[in-house]
């Protein structure tokens, strides 16, 4: 029979693993991101294409200085409407950047893996105005014209293995890492929320 100090140490080796189980995950959301749009769209017009594009047909003439963005370990496209998949290889890179800090987070977080889901990139003026007369959130001056910019839903995220997380809980795991690389002056970001994403623009 074991000695019941060991069971004791036993005991505490599990309450210490539990405690950092997804159950230590917090469900509110206390970051401050909230870079409005003349912020965004200086980097934006700094950063990206020179111009911007009046309709699709003009994007082949730009796509030498893009990167297409596709679904990848990090993170997968949305079926997108109302733009095209394509970034400045800055934004490119701070999208990747993303995508692996926030799995390294959730591993040390003890979570199963999970990639998030990119909604929104490269928008031409004519997807712009098609977007306002259905989306009151959506603007004339829209840094997504640029290519430095892309929306990330905090509604969704695609389960790939391991251990499940609640969308809030996710969601606070991917804030904290919007929230130091915008520290770090990687990025601007905007915590929308008339549609769930994050709105994020690179300085870069």
């Amino acid at each position: 029979m074991r000695h019941p100090y060991y069971i004791i140490l036993i005991l505490m080796a599990c309450l210490t693993a539990c405690s950092h189980s997804n159950h230590s995950i917090p469900e509110t959301f206390p970051f401050h991101l909230s870079d409005g749009n003349s912020k965004q769209l200086g980097a934006a017009q700094r950063y990206g294409l020179g111009r911007t594009l009046k309709d699709r047909s003009q994007v082949d003439g730009v796509v030498d200085r893009l990167v297409k963005i596709s679904d990848c370990r990090y993170y997968r496209v949305d079926r997108l409407t109302h733009s095209v998949p394509y970034l400045t290889p800055g934004a490119s890179k701070l999208l990747e950047t993303i995508g692996r800090d926030f799995q390294k987070a959730l591993k040390k977080s003890k979570l199963g893996t999970y990639r998030f889901i990119v909604t929104s990139v490269l928008r031409t003026e004519e997807d712009v105005r098609r977007l306002m007369k259905k989306n009151g959130n959506a603007v004339k001056k829209s840094t997504h014209q640029y290519a430095t910019t892309f929306d990330i839903t905090y509604s969704r995220f695609d389960h790939v293995s391991g251990k499940r997380a609640t969308p809030k809980q996710l969601k606070y795991v991917l804030g904290k890492v919007l929230s130091n690389l915008r520290d770090k002056g990687r990025c601007y970001v905007m915590h929308e929320r008339q549609q769930p994403c994050f709105h994020i623009t690179s300085r870069r």
